[in-house]
């Protein structure tokens, strides 16, 4: 087996696609590294960016490589595949696949307001045909590992016995806004067995290649992020049942989808975390606290619940937006919005939060309609 050196030195060619945010390039096809085989790239601008990344341009990103093992010949015991981009502005935010350890079938992901890939479910803030929420990432056999998160460079490992044939990668790549080309430089390595009398492994050397990177789409008004005068909510609500979870989760969607900057304990859930501090962080440095009214709400709040440990997260919760509201009660009282949910009821709203001296905003539907009033609020708060 042998390397291809130069093979991807040739200039880029983009076929761009029916959308103006992607394309394919064809820069990496036909390189070569031993029995390391790459494809082109798929590339897609990710537009509007999510606040925190103001100043940056982001980049979805589709690889595809294979291991090119002859019939009848044993594959190697490990290989490796990396890409590390020769700029000092470009940094690998994410990539899938992260650690296998036992085969996952096919799985859709999608990316989080943090620029993190998470299984898609029904609640994303990206529009349904978006990429963003289309992350299709084909069946994995076990053992892969990612390397390299956070840095220039990322690379996959595959242990445990190489499985033959193609393999797909995404990650999520941030750059300089106005960089158009990108350099990148592959590299591979693999295990196997020496061969003949010499004692001599195949290996293939590193080779480089230069994609070029979609632009921003042209618009008549500048684009806008979720960070352009967006009100920021923290949604406390009571985990009692999966209708109730849909629900709330329901109201998270229509807000997002109507600008709002929504915080709730169902975002960024791909890591481990401090969730006493999340919450302390999220209540403080938010404009408004959304309280979606429940029965199990009401009895953490109004000292009815008979399993003390029962609801630990609501009542924390609970008890720091209650000392809030004791503290500084002209601030926290504009702050705390109770909502009613379709088929719950005011009762439902815990006395401390004053559901019958103060507005509570009640939804009959999980419409722009139906939340015109909380929206009102929400948008023409101070902030």
């Amino acid at each position: 087996m042998r390397s291809s050196p130069g093979k991807g030195m040739a200039a880029s060619v983009p076929l761009f696609l029916d959308i103006e945010v992607k394309s394919v390039d064809l820069a990496p096809d036909g390189i070569e590294i031993g029995l390391i085989r790459f494809s082109g790239w798929q590339l897609h601008r990710i537009d509007p960016l999510p606040a925190g990344f103001e100043g940056h341009a982001a980049h979805l990103v589709r690889v595809n490589y294979e291991f090119d093992v002859p019939a009848g010949e044993t594959p190697p015991a490990w290989a490796e595949v990396q890409f590390a981009f020769d700029a000092a502005d470009v940094m690998v935010v994410d990539a899938i696949p992260r650690t296998v350890t036992a085969a996952e079938p096919a799985h859709t992901y999608q990316l989080t307001g943090q620029l993190n890939f998470v299984p898609a479910n029904d609640r994303s803030r990206w529009a349904a045909d978006a990429s963003e929420a289309n992350v299709a990432l084909p069946a994995v056999q076990p053992d892969v590992a990612c390397f390299g998160l956070g840095s220039a460079r990322v690379r996959w490992r595959h242990s445990g016995g190489v499985h033959a044939g193609t393999h797909t990668a995404w990650l999520v790549l941030l750059t300089q806004p106005d960089r158009t080309d990108l350099p990148v430089l592959a590299g591979g390595a693999y295990h196997l067995a020496p061969d003949g009398e010499l004692g001599v492994r195949a290996s293939g050397r590193p080779d480089a290649f230069t994609v070029r990177l979609p632009e921003a789409p042209e618009r008549d008004v500048p684009a806008t992020t979720v960070a352009d005068g967006a009100p920021r909510v923290f949604v406390s609500y009571a985990q009692e049942s999966l209708a109730h979870r849909k629900s709330v989760m329901k109201l998270c969607t229509l807000l997002e989808s109507e600008g709002v900057d929504v915080r709730f304990d169902q975002d960024g859930l791909d890591g481990r975390r401090n969730w006493d501090q999340w919450t302390a962080t999220q209540i403080l440095r938010t404009d408004y606290v959304i309280v979606v009214a429940s029965p199990a709400y009401r009895a953490v709040g109004n000292g009815e619940l008979t399993d003390p440990a029962r609801h630990r997260g609501i009542r924390s919760e609970y008890n720091r937006l209650a000392d809030l509201l004791h503290r500084d009660p002209d601030q926290w009282t504009k702050k705390v919005l109770p909502v009613v949910l379709p088929g719950r009821s005011p009762d439902e709203i815990p006395l401390a939060f004053l559901p019958a001296i103060a507005d509570h905003y009640i939804l009959s539907a999980f419409t722009r309609d139906a939340a015109a009033e909380l929206l009102t609020v929400l948008f023409r708060g101070p902030r």
